[in-house]
C-alpha cells in the first residue's frame, strides 16, 4: 500500500512540475515572437498569451525567473503596445499587483534582494509605476530613490544582465528625476551622460540608448552632438529583434526635434 501511495505521489509531483514548466515554455514561445508580429492588434493578442502562461506558472509555483519573465512581458505590452493614457489605471493595477507578488516572494527568500532577476524587475516596475505619478506623488513615494537603489545593486551583482540594462536605467533616471534640495539632491545630468555613454559602448546599435543620450546632451548644452544622435535614430531602420522599441524611440524623437531645432 505504501508503494502505491509513494508511486502516486511521485507521479503527482512530476505532473505538477511538468505543467508548471510547460506554462513557462509556452510563455517563452509567445514572448519570443513579440517583435515578429507587426500588426499591433495581433501583437497584443500574442503578448497576452505570454502573460497568461507566466501567470499560470506562478499560480503553481512562485520563482524569481518567472516573475522576471512576467515583468518583461507586462512591460512590453504596456510600454510599447498600449502606451496611451487611457490605459493608465490598468497599468497601475498590474504594476502594483506584480510588485506585491515580488514583495511576498521576498518575504520567504532571504537572498531575494540580491537576485539580479528581482533587482531588475523592481527597477522596471517601480519606474513604470512612477511614470504614472505627478512629481509630488513620485517624490512622496520615494520612486526615484527606489529605482536608484535597485539599479545600482544590479550594476554590482551583474552589470551585463538584460543587455547592460542597469546603465540605461540609471542614465535615464539621472536625466528625468528632478533635483529637489533636501529631498532629492543626487540627480545629475553629468552622471546620466556617463551611464549612457557606457551603455552605448556595450550596446552601440540601441536606438533608445542614442535617443536618451541625445536628451541628456541637449540638456547639458551639447546641442550639435545631440542633434547628430537624434538624426541617427531617425535614419536607422528598426532592428528586427527590437522592432517596437526602436519604432517608439523614432516616434518620440520625431516629436522632440520639432521643438528643439
Amino acid at each position: 500500500m505504501k508503494k502505491v501511495f509513494f508511486g502516486a505521489l511521485i507521479l503527482f509531483i512530476f505532473a505538477y512540475t511538468y505543467a508548471e514548466n510547460d506554462f513557462v515554455k509556452q510563455g517563452d514561445f509567445y514572448f519570443d515572437k513579440r517583435n515578429k508580429i507587426l500588426d499591433s492588434n495581433y501583437a497584443i493578442e500574442n503578448i497576452n498569451k505570454a502573460i497568461e502562461n507566466y501567470q499560470k506558472a506562478l499560480e503553481q509555483k512562485t520563482d524569481e525567473i518567472t516573475l522576471y519573465k512576467l515583468t518583461n512581458a507586462v512591460d512590453f505590452k504596456y510600454n510599447f503596445l498600449l502606451s496611451g493614457e487611457n490605459h493608465n489605471q490598468e497599468k497601475r493595477n498590474i504594476y502594483k499587483l506584480l510588485l506585491g507578488k515580488i514583495d511576498k516572494y521576498c518575504e520567504n527568500n532571504k537572498n531575494c534582494n540580491d537576485s539580479k532577476f528581482i533587482l531588475y524587475s523592481r527597477a522596471i516596475l517601480i519606474g513604470r509605476f512612477g511614470e504614472l505619478m505627478n512629481t509630488i506623488e513620485a517624490a512622496k513615494n520615494g520612486i526615484a530613490g527606489k529605482i536608484k537603489e535597485n539599479a545600482e545593486k544590479l550594476l554590482l551583482v551583474d552589470d551585463k544582465f538584460e543587455d547592460y540594462s542597469a546603465y540605461i536605467i540609471l542614465g535615464r533616471l539621472h536625466y528625468k528625476a528632478p533635483k529637489i534640495i533636501f529631498v532629492l539632491p543626487w540627480p545629475d545630468k553629468k552622471k546620466s551622460k556617463e551611464y549612457l555613454e557606457k551603455y552605448l559602448q556595450y550596446q552601440p546599435d540601441s536606438l533608445t540608448g542614442m535617443y536618451y543620450l541625445a536628451d541628456t546632451l541637449y540638456a547639458l548644452g551639447e546641442k550639435e552632438r545631440a542633434k547628430e544622435l537624434y538624426q541617427k535614430v531617425l535614419n536607422t531602420n528598426p532592428r528586427e529583434n527590437f522592432y517596437y522599441e526602436d519604432k517608439m524611440a523614432q516616434e518620440e524623437v520625431k516629436e522632440k526635434i520639432k521643438n528643439k531645432f
